[in-house]
């Protein structure tokens, strides 16, 4: 059995425990490490999983992997967002989305990723067993290159920003490649019941994303 918790910081990180181990989803805004930590405490982190590169999902990945003195995960095809988060161009979807992608671009341009490197590089079906948790790498491009996803056993995803549900539960309204996200989101649709976990806002069962 599954528990999963949810840490607001900026972007939701999540602290997924399975018996006595637990991995970190995410992590979340400078000024955020704290209440990550205190979190953390006495779950026995043995892995920091990064859905993606973007800064609001990895800008604590380094102070945080040293603090609990564990391995990070990522997709190599986000790699390159760690030293710059505006090496790739970031499109938006309507009016929300022009709003959110400024704010997303102002923040790359003036916050800074202290640089890390990641310890292990994920890929499609990757199981997280030797790191205690029942879990499996999905690859879900689209808002990025390397977006992933965690599917859990108990039917539950972690998503990333492969969909969010700022306003209201819908495909992500920031993008690098719009096709890929949607292929992405149909795949999700294609996987049945589900709980969905985003990168932001407020859990809810699997829908139908596009038609």
């Amino acid at each position: 059995m599954y528990d999963i918790v949810k840490i607001k910081a900026g972007s939701n990180c999540y602290l997924v425990s399975e018996n006595d181990s637990s991995i970190l989803v995410d992590t979340g805004l400078k000024g955020n490490e704290q209440k990550i930590l205190n979190a953390c405490e006495g779950k026995n982190v043995t892995l920091i999983v990064l859905t993606h590169g973007h800064i609001d999902h990895i800008q604590n990945a380094a102070y945080l992997a040293k603090q609990l003195q564990v391995p990070i995960a990522m997709h190599e095809k986000d790699v390159a967002l760690i030293k710059n988060n505006l090496c790739r161009v970031m499109k938006s979807k309507g009016f929300p989305g022009n709003i959110i992608r400024l704010f997303s671009v102002m923040s790359a341009k003036y916050a800074k990723i202290p640089t890390f490197m990641p310890d292990v590089m994920l890929k499609e079906g990757d199981q997280l067993l030797k790191y205690g948790i029942n879990g499996e790498i999905i690859e879900l491009p689209g808002h990025t290159q390397g977006s992933i996803g965690i599917k859990l056993r108990d039917q539950s995803l972690l998503a990333g920003d492969a969909l969010m549900n700022f306003f209201t539960p819908e495909i992500s309204l920031l993008y690098e490649d719009y096709e890929q996200m949607q292929k992405s989101a149909m795949r999700i649709t294609n996987m049945g019941r589900l709980m969905i976990y985003f990168g932001h806002g407020d859990a809810v069962e699997n829908r139908i994303w596009v038609k």
